[in-house]
């Protein structure tokens, strides 16, 4: 026979052990108005860019075509396996970078699962934000265009449509998945992980957008200008 006493000593132990679905508002408030300004400053960033800088050159419009042909393909050709091992492979590094033990790494053809020590919101929303693909095609990219070779003229513009290709898939699948309802939301609550999904995805894009253009260093300045004068209007505002 369980006592009273006894059974609540076990629920409070299984609400301990179990992952906590949301954040406390008084965490998950702040951190939303913080997402949102950063998803505004990445905006407005990305608005400020030269306007003619990506369709004013071959590659740039090689680029753009890239991602206008995923936006069209991927709903039809998801891809789901692919998907579900760079989904998974992106929370298992997330964890390592965070330092985080990890087990077992599943992989289904529809689904997947990765054994993780612990809950953490960056570990869990990582693949909604993180073009995994995009980064590997980039960094590999960039790693060849090093080394002392002479390559064919039509190889960059594969390269860019590729990459083009490769964040269409991103934005494309994590839209699909967000849509089919994802656990990982919980461990911080909709109401702060759509938010930082969105800065997060804003972010990654004004760097491929940076990364893309002959002059990066150039459009550097472009958030920092931006920073700078929300910074002098502050305090105009104080003043």
């Amino acid at each position: 026979m369980i006592t009273a006493s006894a059974a609540k000593l076990a629920r409070r132990e299984l609400r301990r052990r179990l992952p906590r679905r949301g954040l406390p508002w008084y965490w998950a408030g702040p951190g939303a108005f913080l997402c949102f300004l950063v998803a505004s400053w990445m905006g407005a960033s990305l608005w400020r860019l030269p306007k003619d800088y990506l369709v004013s050159t071959l590659w740039g419009r090689c680029f753009l075509g890239g991602i206008g042909a995923g936006i069209l393909l991927f709903p039809l050709w998801a891809l789901t396996p692919l998907y579900v091992f760079g989904h998974e492979l992106t929370h298992w590094l997330a964890a390592k970078a965070t330092f985080r033990r990890t087990g077992a790494l599943r992989l289904g053809f529809s689904r997947g699962a990765v054994e993780i020590e612990g809950t953490s919101g960056v570990v869990a929303l990582a693949p909604y934000v993180c073009p995994l693909f995009l980064l590997l095609s980039g960094g590999m990219a960039a790693f060849v265009s090093l080394l002392p070779l002479s390559f064919p003229p039509w190889l960059p513009l594969v390269t860019a449509t590729w990459l083009g290709l490769c964040l269409a898939y991103h934005w494309v699948l994590t839209l699909l998945a967000l849509r089919r309802g994802q656990k990982d939301l919980e461990i911080w609550g909709r109401f702060l992980s759509y938010p930082f999904i969105l800065a997060g995805n804003l972010a990654a894009l004004f760097l491929t957008a940076a990364l893309c253009s002959p002059r990066p260093c150039q459009l550097w300045e472009v958030p920092w200008g931006l920073l700078k004068e929300g910074l002098h209007m502050w305090e105009k505002f104080l003043a």
